[in-house]
């Protein structure tokens, strides 16, 4: 206090501490920056640690829930476009499929800390990385809305959106348990599931035959061919879940977080996947076929009996076998 008093009881001390102040002013913000870059620099390098303790059989179901599944819904989206020639862009678009597998092994080896495809190509463009990631996260929104919302209407609840949004909401929810849990609840979805697809394809091989004597070439042009093949590819999607995973899971021995690698748990998981995807969707591609009296209506697949059976032809097969 006394200080205080002597530095307002003295003009010239006053200017001076006007004058110097706004220089020690600027001196503190210096000073603060200077320690607020080593303190985020040092907060960079500190080594935060995520658990790595997803192992095979839960990335592989993490994988098949979104990549797996879509053939519920290609198989009809398909016919929907090529009719009884449909096979053949099937066909085409499962080869496709274990091209883009074998290239996700590839970068998974490489990744091994998660972005797959995004971090890859941050070293050639930062925005290119950042603008896919944000498509991703947009694919991410809707895929989920178009999905749950999709489910209820066909389960034909009341307000199926309203029962979307809290599945949505659920799910969301149990994310915060972390990826070992929720990978744990996905395998014990995704084996009833499997298991199901494998027996509609043991059902299915009696009517390869029928099938194959309704199979027909392709019709039309290359470019309206080439409309019809990219649209089902673009419904085949997911891939990318296991890159986005490398991050969390389970190191290979003798690996470190230092210098990790996790290629004997995503190589698996994505061979599981990739072959169950790319057999059954042929198969039930081609079984479709068998099914005869099928016409193409505005977009949609009428069946004798049951109209806009697009988007069910797997539960309509089932009901026939």
């Amino acid at each position: 206090m006394a200080l205080v008093r002597q530095l307002t009881s003295s003009a010239s001390l006053k200017c001076k501490v006007q004058v110097l102040s706004p220089l020690l002013l600027k001196w503190g913000h210096v000073a603060a920056r200077r320690r607020l870059g080593s303190e985020s620099k040092q907060l960079i390098t500190t080594n935060v640690k995520r658990p790595r303790n997803v192992n095979v059989p839960r990335a592989a179901a993490i994988l098949y829930g979104d990549w797996g599944t879509s053939k519920a819904y290609v198989i009809g989206l398909a016919f929907a476009v090529g009719g009884y020639a449909s096979f053949w862009l099937i066909g085409a678009m499962c080869i496709l499929t274990a091209l883009v597998g074998i290239n996700y092994i590839i970068i998974c080896r490489l990744y091994p800390d998660g972005g797959g495809v995004y971090a890859s190509v941050r070293h050639r463009s930062e925005v290119i990385s950042i603008v896919g990631a944000f498509l991703l996260i947009a694919d991410y929104l809707v895929t989920a809305a178009i999905s749950a919302l999709s489910a209820f209407q066909y389960l034909g609840v009341p307000h199926p959106e309203k029962f979307a949004a809290a599945a949505i909401l659920v799910i969301g929810l149990l994310n915060l348990l972390g990826p070992k849990h929720t990978g744990g609840l996905a395998f014990l979805i995704s084996v009833p599931t499997a298991i199901v697809v494998v027996t509609l394809g043991l059902f299915s091989l009696p009517h390869l035959g029928t099938a194959l004597g309704h199979l027909q070439p392709l019709q039309g042009g290359f470019w309206q061919n080439w409309g019809g093949f990219v649209g089902i590819v673009l419904a085949l999607s997911g891939v990318e879940a296991i890159a986005n995973a490398t991050g969390v899971m389970r190191l290979d021995p003798g690996s470190t977080d230092a210098n990790p690698s996790v290629r004997k748990t995503s190589t698996p998981a994505l061979l599981w996947v990739m072959v169950e995807v790319c057999i059954f969707t042929a198969l039930l591609g081609l079984a479709m076929h068998a099914l005869g009296g099928l016409q193409i209506a505005n977009g949609d697949v009428n069946a004798p009996g049951a109209e806009g059976v697009r988007d069910y032809m797997l539960h309509f097969r089932r009901m026939l076998r």
